[in-house]
This record gives C-alpha cells, sequence and structure tokens, in this order.
C-alpha cells in the first residue's frame, strides 16, 4: 500500500506546484512541510496552499495460477 500526504501551493486559482508523489509519507512531516509553505506563501498575497491525503494499494500477482 502506497500512501502520501501531497500538498499543492497555487496563486489566484492558478496551480503552481505540489511536492513530489510519495515523498512525505509521516503526518507529522507533512505539517511541518505544510506550516513552512503557509509561512512562505501568504494567503494575504493570492497563495493557497492545500493538503491530500491519498491512499492507493497494490496486489501480489501469482503467475503461476492458470488463467
Amino acid at each position: 500500500m502506497v500512501s502520501y500526504y501531497r500538498i499543492n501551493v497555487s496563486k489566484d486559482g492558478i496551480y503552481l506546484f505540489a511536492t513530489e508523489q510519495g515523498q512525505l509519507t509521516s503526518k507529522l512531516r507533512a505539517k511541518k512541510v505544510f506550516d513552512i509553505l503557509k509561512e512562505k506563501f501568504r494567503e494575504s498575497e493570492g497563495y493557497k496552499v492545500t493538503c491530500t491525503y491519498w491512499e492507493s494499494s497494490g496486489k501480489d500477482v501469482d503467475f503461476d495460477i492458470n488463467f
């Protein structure tokens, strides 16, 4: 299972950048990065910083099974 936090930064509704997929896997680390970005990219200047938690899962494949 791959779970991670992705932080997005936009200005005046235009997407600027996001953290790399899979880099922020800890909630504590994501919060630290989020707080830094919120400080640097202030809402009063038109920026918006959001965080999304993503989950996905995988399944092992057994190729010895008859199809």
